[in-house]
């Protein structure tokens, strides 16, 4: 299985089921979705195995685990519509939980596609221990945070109020105001479009992994630093 791109038709099928979300019509064009969106998203994530072995070899690279599916899990959402507009591929440790796991990933869209590292929400013993460290070795991690956003927008939900350490580097102050983060990368659908994708997913990861090493080889901790 060969990753060739994504199409117009993948463009088309995010539009399509975003104005006509609901059984019949996924019924109805399950073969588009499955074409045009389905198997070049699991080319992608087998394109993508070696970059993301490299990274992190216990990351979970199966193509049917890392590969979204289409169905919405609505029981608890205030939003019933059945199937996502989008598909994502999530490389994370099996067997964590998914939300508070640090792992990489890549979403496309009809409007976008992007990449990136990070948590999917807060995850406070993991920052905490990243905070301790910003506080007694900013030196560590001040190179890394600077070399992670090139390229790269830090995203995320800041705490509103946090009292900051004296003497805390500037670049160090919006890490350390965060809940949890991300690293994100937009990517033109222009080259989501082209085998290209896979060369330029897999460098981006190659730039992040000695932050996601670093992260990685801190101590989670269960009390604040707030």
């Amino acid at each position: 299985m060969t990753f060739e791109g994504y199409t117009d038709e993948t463009i088309e099928f995010f539009m399509a089921i975003r104005f006509n979300n609901n059984r019949e019509f996924f019924l109805e064009n399950r073969d588009w979705y499955l074409r045009a969106v389905r198997e070049p998203s699991l080319a992608l994530a087998e394109a993508l195995g070696p970059a993301v072995e490299g990274m992190d070899a216990s990351l979970e690279r199966a193509p049917s685990r890392v590969v979204s599916r289409i169905n919405r899990d609505v029981r608890f959402s205030n939003d019933k519509s059945p199937y996502r507009d989008h598909v994502w591929l999530a490389f994370r440790k099996p067997g964590e939980e998914r939300k508070t796991t640090l792992g990489v990933y890549f979403e496309i869209n009809a409007e976008a596609a992007y990449f990136g590292m990070g948590y999917y929400s807060e995850n406070r013993p993991a920052m905490n221990a990243l905070r301790r460290r910003m506080r007694t070795a900013p030196e560590e991690m001040l190179p890394l945070a600077e070399a992670g956003l090139r390229g790269f927008e830090l995203k995320g939900e800041p705490f509103k109020r946090i009292a900051m350490p004296e003497g805390l580097p500037e670049a160090l102050v919006p890490w350390y105001r965060m809940r949890a983060f991300y690293l994100e990368r937009e990517v033109p659908l222009r080259v989501a479009k082209t085998p290209a994708l896979v060369d330029e997913i897999s460098a981006g990861y190659r730039r992040l992994k000695p932050l996601y090493d670093y992260i990685m080889s801190l101590k989670p901790e269960e009390v604040d630093l707030l």
